[in-house]
């Protein structure tokens, strides 16, 4: 692992194409291992993230719109940020308990399981920002 910390920031435009949210889910796997992550959480990561980006995609308006992500990585942790211009109304409530026999709502959990803290706020003026953090353990 490198010594240094490091941040990438994306702001993504999105048109309802596929290919640019592939991309950016390449792109957040190979930042990690250019920095010796473990390939284990590289996937876990990868895996939160690309949850995250499709709730964005589907419930923050970033379908046909803008996206902005962070990705900050130093020795002891690694933070993954998305911030879309949603409602100002995190869809999230109560936790409500997954059905094992439903195809959809698992999302929130299994973010919760791949990362270490897991925190969604939403702005007055418009927008959610779903923050992850999980902690690189030697």
């Amino acid at each position: 692992m490198t010594a240094h910390g490091a941040t990438l920031h994306q702001r993504l435009l999105f048109d309802g194409r596929p290919e640019p949210v592939r991309a950016l889910r390449n792109l957040v796997a190979s930042f990690l291992r250019d920095r010796g992550v473990p390939d284990e959480v590289v996937r876990a990561v990868t895996l939160a993230f690309a949850e995250a980006l499709d709730n964005a995609i589907e419930h923050g308006g970033s379908a046909n719109g803008e996206l902005d992500v962070w990705l900050r990585y130093s020795p002891r942790f690694v933070v993954v940020s998305l911030m879309d211009p949603g409602s100002d109304k995190v869809p999230l409530g109560r936790p409500v308990a997954a059905d094992a026999n439903a195809e959809r709502g698992r999302g929130f959990a299994l973010m919760n399981r791949m990362m270490d803290s897991v925190r969604v706020r939403s702005y007055p003026h418009g927008g959610t920002r779903v923050s992850m953090l999980r902690y690189l353990r030697s």
